[in-house]
């Protein structure tokens, strides 16, 4: 379950962060630092949906599991990682 939410969750941040890069390339943080933070907001909360809906899916399939609560703790962490890692990489710019 960790590997199927790991291999979804890389397409999830890449394409986010592509189309953030997309999005963000005719602005400039020195003039249009709000504009900046809101669409960093943005991509960061539809990434999250994203993450939540991939795990819920991976976790419905597997809802019989014994671990089944550990394993939804540890998605929900992961998420949080992934999300840190957007964060990070989007204020490098």
């Amino acid at each position: 379950m960790q590997v199927a939410f790991h291999d979804r969750a890389r397409e999830i941040f890449f394409s986010t962060c592509n189309a953030f890069e997309n999005a963000i390339a005719n602005l400039s943080r020195r003039t249009d630092e709000y504009r900046f933070q809101q669409l960093k907001q943005q991509y960061a909360k539809t990434m999250e949906q994203e993450l939540q809906t991939s795990a819920s899916d991976i976790l419905g399939k597997h809802k019989d599991e014994k671990q089944s609560h550990e394993i939804d703790q540890l998605l929900n962490q992961l998420i949080k990682d992934y999300l840190h890692r957007f964060v990070q990489k989007v204020n490098a710019w």
